[in-house]
């Protein structure tokens, strides 16, 4: 780029890229989701707007018209009745990138702070989270600084603006800006809300992490290379061997999938130490709720129980769902007659699965030491997200050719195994493990932690394997963290139920007469007393001020105990002594004379500084 062209205290330039910042600062609110050529079409020509501007070169306004046209129309050219708002906000993301390539003038300008505004503002349908919040402020500071960067503009007779000056409007920038956060703070909690999304029609978001009521082998291997946060949980810190977040649990597998087809089971009574905690999760897909493995109860709206442990809300809004929950840990499900579905297996299981079965169960002489047996043989199998088996019969590929996989695979084997020796079993979905965060006191769950694992049905009660010996680790600190938890839980959570809670809390105090009923008109009137004195003290002192400080801007400042008249006799230009004799005269008159200052008096005064603040300029 050829920087002799710019000429850095020029007033247009430091507005140009004031602007140009501001509007990147929304642009990076709104890139993960939108599409790639609208990203790249908006960079482009932004960078071509910084060449324009360095040349000093404005497009003709109908060339701009006809590209501002042919990009606008090309985002609604994939345009479904099930997402009309995303093909609005790629349309905006490119007028705000053409508004760059105008001639700019205050108008321009001001256009542009407010498509920066629209455009931070479309980004909170995808996500709103503290780094909205952030974004948001500093967005804010910026465009009031610009807005009296512009005003200053006008005043100015020539090109160039001091830096002294720019550090001025940008304290008062930030100045305004805070001031307004705490008069924000008292409208978020006054004003009513409502527990639907204003702008919910045809809006259709991008796919969400989670579980279904079917898991095809290899799917999970997808999740678990995605490092999104799914949920936060506030729980005390618990043993890494009870980090198991149960989801769904599967019954059926024909092969090459597991579903979920039973519904209904006998009762069953679960024994195990009761634990209470709180779930901030993000959207899943089905609506399923994870929830610390074993759960016996989960509070929210519109919720529906699926035997066995498996918990989701009929309809969601596609935001953070908060919920609280009570679960079981070290726990033991005691069923009588569990169902036959739980001994099925796929047509297509081949007998050198069996075969391999009964030989490494030969030695077991009951059900535990089966189980250990099939334990044990798996352990020995290497635990892979890569080149994992595929095919018909991926079961017989993973156990006889490949040996390795994830837990999809292991958790599969087992299960097969163990319906083959005639042991009850299924396939639980969830997740295993956690960050813990020792100062909020609650653990991050990432998709990564996506797991399968086995339950099998011994001696009357369902007790958790987990063959594949999936690494967990739950013990780190992240500070933003924290910011987050705490935003999801103060701010996104505060509805109008938070409203009518913190309207009940407000009570009228009792006020009880006592003594200083009767010693607080004293302290009022000695109060007023004073503050009476004090305006006229300032009154005295501020056409002196306002003197010295004019004299000081031309060059004349008054020494240490150095009197008025004393001060005079230096000032060697005629016509700023004069003045500057004219106004020591006229308040001398006034104060040396002990007589009450009028508004008359100060009327005079501050004509005579005017005019000595002319002769200064001349």
């Amino acid at each position: 780029m050829p920087l002799r062209y710019i000429t850095l205290n020029r007033a247009e330039n430091y507005i140009f890229f004031l602007s140009f910042f501001i509007a990147t600062v929304s642009f990076t609110a709104i890139i993960p989701h939108i599409s790639s050529y609208v990203n790249f079409a908006f960079i482009l020509i932004m960078i071509l707007s910084i060449l324009l501007h360095v040349k000093k070169i404005s497009p003709p306004i109908w060339i701009l018209n006809a590209i501002s046209v042919f990009l606008i129309i090309m985002p609604f050219l994939t345009l479904s009745h099930e997402d009309i708002l995303l093909p609005s906000i790629e349309s905006l993301t490119l007028i705000l990138s053409i508004r760059f390539l105008t001639k700019k003038t205050s108008r321009e300008y001001l256009q542009i702070y407010l498509l920066s505004l629209l455009l931070l503002g479309s980004s909170s349908l995808f996500d709103i989270s503290w780094i909205f919040f952030l974004r948001l402020l500093i967005m804010l500071i910026l465009t009031v600084f610009a807005i009296l960067l512009l005003a200053y503009m006008k005043e100015l007779t020539e090109g160039s603006i001091d830096f002294t000056i720019l550090l001025s409007l940008m304290k008062l920038a930030i100045f305004i800006s805070v001031l307004s956060i705490p008069l924000s703070a008292f409208f978020f909690i006054i004003l009513p809300r409502t527990p639907f999304p204003l702008m919910d029609i045809g809006f259709s978001p991008k796919t969400k992490t989670g579980f279904s009521s079917t898991v095809n082998l290899g799917s999970i291997r997808e999740i678990e290379e995605d490092n999104t946060i799914v949920m936060r949980v506030k729980i005390k810190q618990l043993p890494d061997e009870e980090l198991y977040w149960r989801i769904i649990t599967f019954d059926t597998f024909d092969g090459n999938a597991w579903q979920r087809k039973f519904f209904k089971s006998d009762r069953i009574k679960i024994r195990g130490e009761r634990i209470d905690y709180t779930i901030i999760l993000e959207p899943l897909t089905e609506n399923y709720l994870p929830t610390l493995d074993y759960p016996i109860d989960v509070f929210t709206k519109n919720i529906v129980y699926e035997y066995p442990g498996s918990y989701r809300v009929i309809f969601s809004s596609g935001k953070a769902l908060k919920y609280d929950a009570t679960s079981r840990i070290k726990y033991q499900i005691y069923e009588d007659r569990p169902s036959e579905v739980y001994l099925s297996l796929p047509y297509n299981i081949s007998d050198r699965v069996r075969m391999l079965t009964e030989q490494i169960t030969s030695k077991a002489v009951n059900q535990r030491d089966t189980v250990e047996s099939i334990l044990n043989f798996l352990s020995n199998y290497q635990y892979s997200l890569r080149d994992l088996p595929v095919g018909d019969n991926s079961i017989e590929d993973f156990l006889f050719n490949k040996k390795k996989g994830n837990c999809e695979y292991f958790a599969t084997a087992m299960a097969i195994m163990l319906r083959i020796k005639g042991i009850p079993a299924r396939v639980v979905g969830g997740f295993k493990g956690g960050t813990y965060n020792s100062i909020g006191g609650y653990y991050v769950v990432r998709a990564s932690d996506a797991h399968l694992w086995v339950e099998a049905w011994l001696d009357g009660k369902w007790l958790r394997f987990d063959p594949s010996g999936k690494f967990i680790q739950t013990r780190e600190f992240f500070f933003f963290h924290i910011i987050d938890y705490l935003w999801n839980s103060i701010v996104l959570e505060y509805d109008i139920k938070a409203q009518f809670r913190l309207a009940k809390s407000i009570k009228i105090p009792k006020i009880e007469f006592n003594l200083w009923i009767l010693i607080l008109p004293f302290f009022l009137i000695l109060i007023y007393s004073f503050l009476k004195v004090y305006r006229h003290v300032k009154l005295m002192r501020d056409p002196l001020n306002r003197f010295f400080s004019i004299m000081k801007k031309y060059g004349y400042e008054r020494k240490k105990n150095q009197g008025l008249e004393e001060f005079i006799s230096t000032i060697d230009k005629l016509p700023l002594k004069q003045k500057a004799e004219w106004f020591v005269k006229e308040f001398q008159d006034i104060y040396f004379k002990d007589r009450k200052i009028e508004k008359e008096d100060l009327k005079k005064l501050k004509i005579i500084l005017e005019r000595l603040n002319e002769a200064g300029k001349s």
